[in-house]
């Protein structure tokens, strides 16, 4: 980073569990932000900015730390972790206006949790809701299927966790190699990796490649894939936290990211139905309970089905726009921009 982050942040924000109101014991401080890049770098032909990620600099410590030590629960959260993200103004609204979940927690984050704002922050917040759009249902639901597909994999790992490592001759490949050359196979790849069985099938024969050929590219393709699912088994294994391991034992899934997975639901569901979202949660107690393990895997399952349920009837009737009004997005970016750079 070629400038300092402190001097141009407009705006700083607790995150996670300590904005949802269900962070314990063991909880990070997650801090997530906004700053205007200076116009050098926004301009430079080779200096770039997007984001900052790493710990929270020195330079913010004063005006900072006060109002995070004055926090219920994050003041006693300080020697566990801090993790900080500030994103520059323009890939900012660009996520809030694509109504990126995450982005979309930042600007309505609640002002308990704010640790420090600016004129030009207010300006952004008080026109908060025109970023609210029905690209809310797919955002949100598509942010809550993935934490359903991590429990579902995790699952199978707890149920019936892979025996060995894969290996080459598993597939019927060679074990020093294989029949195709490297530059070959990434030809093929590159030529028919994002289509389906059937259309693979009729790519192949476009490119004239024998039969032997065609079975090889094939188990290498599913070699390669079992590889990473062993790959992804192994990390998760050696990164887990042990509490949150022993709850995975005992309720046969994660029951964090159950957690998360109804959140998120619940909170697009909202925005649907009350143009509205409600990052600090009136729900706490009940997702920390679920995080306990209240919900066993198939009242968790049904659950998800009916708020997806819900959130497709909503959309049907929302008042919601079904996009940002780009015209006016633009030019409160530019704005922003332009009085930060005066």
């Amino acid at each position: 980073m070629t400038f300092p982050l402190e001097r141009y942040t407009i705006f700083l924000t607790l995150a996670g569990s300590q904005a949802h109101g269900t962070a314990r014991d063991g909880s990070d401080v997650d801090l997530r932000g906004v700053c205007v890049a200076p116009l050098s770098v926004r301009l430079s032909l080779f200096a770039t900015f997007e984001q900052y990620e790493g710990s929270l600099p020195d330079a913010f410590g004063a005006s900072v730390l006060p109002r995070i030590k004055a926090h219920p629960t994050a003041s006693r959260a300080l020697d566990v972790k801090t993790e900080c993200v500030v994103f520059d103004i323009a890939k900012f609204v660009a996520l809030c206006a694509a109504a990126n979940p995450n982005a979309l927690e930042i600007l309505f984050a609640d002002e308990r949790d704010w640790v420090l704002e600016t004129p030009g922050w207010r300006r952004l917040h008080d026109e908060r809701r025109q970023f609210l759009t029905k690209k809310v249902q797919q955002t949100f639901l598509g942010y809550a299927m993935a934490q359903l597909k991590k429990i579902e994999t995790h699952r199978s790992w707890l149920l019936n966790p892979p025996a060995k490592k894969p290996s080459r001759e598993d597939f019927g490949l060679p074990v020093a190699g294989g029949t195709l050359s490297r530059d070959d196979h990434n030809r093929i790849e590159q030529s028919i990796a994002d289509i389906d069985a059937h259309l693979r099938a009729v790519a192949a024969q476009a490119l004239s490649l024998p039969p032997e050929v065609v079975a090889a590219l094939n188990a290498e393709k599913k070699y390669r894939a079992a590889l990473k699912r062993w790959d992804s088994y192994q990390t998760w294994k050696s990164q887990r936290n042990p509490a949150r391991a022993e709850l995975e034992r005992v309720h046969g899934y994660d029951t964090k990211h159950a957690m998360h997975l109804i959140r998120l639901m619940r909170m697009g569901l909202e925005v649907l139905e009350t143009g509205d979202l409600r990052v600090r949660r009136d729900d706490a107690d009940e997702l920390s309970a679920i995080r306990d393990g209240a919900m066993s895997f198939d009242e968790l399952l049904a659950a998800a089905t009916g708020l997806q349920e819900s959130m497709a009837r909503a959309a049907t009737t929302t008042t919601l726009p079904d996009d940002v009004d780009r015209e006016r997005v633009d030019a409160l970016a530019i704005s922003l921009i332009s009085d930060a750079s005066a």
